[in-house]
């Protein structure tokens, strides 16, 4: 596992082309299991020790009922398209979701997170599923950039499919979870979009919730989760070497920008997943600041829940935390 992250590592410095890192690439989806239980995942690097993808149960039925709109430019930045999903016999106004798939920034696709996505959208929302350029073709803060702009486009397009964007939601797993939180830092906190020379693309008070699921939101103490390979992504996604030294660091750290204007959060995390200490940490941090958190954390069950363990949905646990997921969108989209 070493030996594999510091050829990488390697590769990165030297700045070879494409086809090396291509090359790399599969040597980390090999040494970290890739291939998952649903076939909708096989764009997805499978972290060592992370739960099994596995389709809601009732896909089919699901897919009969949701709209799929596919790849959609929503800009002119690499890898820049979405899929929309709706459900076809949905309401006239419905709240949206953007939601920005994991991979370590380094891997990953919005197909990996298409069944969810539309099991979202089957309660009743407009799903925009985004895919954005991957490190280390695309460093930061590109990803957050790619997010803002896809919400620009849902702001002149989402109308078309139903979505009311007076009602968005935005979300994330794992490294996609951690750009949710920046964004919705960007959108409630003014001096970090000003530090950061962004324009948000909606308002603050078109933001109504983020959907955070085995994040992390302290690159402080990021290091000491020991995640795998957690210094590889870092130093792929900001091009510095110890990541720590990456001059913009502190942008990434959610647990730094939270204001009293920061959207109600919905955060989870598996008791067996190295981020606890990052989801407990920024729930804390949202509490004191009297921002609506609802959290499910597993603490002190021995479940053993991995990392992802929410993308298993042939489990009971996942199942439960996705109509928990479904209650809190409820509750804060009316």
């Amino acid at each position: 596992m070493d030996t594999v992250g510091a050829q990488f590592r390697h590769w990165i410095q030297k700045k070879w082309m494409m086809p090396v890192f291509l090359i790399a690439l599969l040597f980390i989806m090999a040494a970290f299991g890739e291939i998952t239980s649903s076939p909708d995942a096989s764009a997805s690097i499978q972290i060592a020790g992370s739960a099994a993808f596995s389709s809601p149960p009732n896909i089919n039925e699901i897919s009969e009922r949701v709209e799929v709109r596919k790849n959609l430019s929503y800009s002119d930045t690499a890898n820049s398209f979405l899929d929309i999903y709706y459900p076809k016999d949905g309401a006239a106004s419905m709240p949206v979701i953007l939601w920005i798939h994991g991979g370590g920034y380094v891997g990953g696709s919005k197909d990996s997170r298409q069944d969810y996505a539309m099991a979202l959208a089957d309660a009743g929302y407009v799903v925009a599923n985004i895919d954005y350029a991957l490190a280390p073709e695309s460093l930061y803060p590109g990803p957050v950039l790619q997010a803002n702009k896809a919400l620009a486009y849902m702001q002149l397009h989402a109308a078309e499919y139903g979505g009311d964007m007076d009602r968005v939601f935005v979300g994330g797993d794992s490294a996609g979870a951690q750009i949710a939180s920046q964004v919705a830092s960007l959108v409630s906190n003014v001096e970090l979009a000003e530090t950061m020379a962004i324009q948000p693309a909606i308002a603050n008070s078109q933001l109504q919730g983020a959907l955070l699921l085995c994040g992390l939101y302290n690159l402080d103490t990021v290091r000491a989760t020991a995640f795998p390979n957690i210094d590889v992504y870092l130093s792929a996604y900001t091009g510095a070497e110890p990541f720590e030294s990456f001059q913009r660091i502190d942008e990434l750290s959610t647990v730094q920008h939270v204001t009293s204007n920061f959207p109600p959060a919905f955060i989870t995390v598996g008791d067996a997943d190295p981020f606890v200490s990052q989801s407990t940490e920024l729930a804390d941090v949202l509490q004191s600041y009297d921002v609506p958190v609802s959290s499910i954390f597993f603490e002190g069950t021995q479940k053993n829940l991995k990392h992802e363990y929410q993308y298993d949905l042939s489990t009971e646990d996942a199942r439960e935390t996705l109509d928990k997921t479904l209650q809190f969108l409820f509750i804060h989209s009316q």
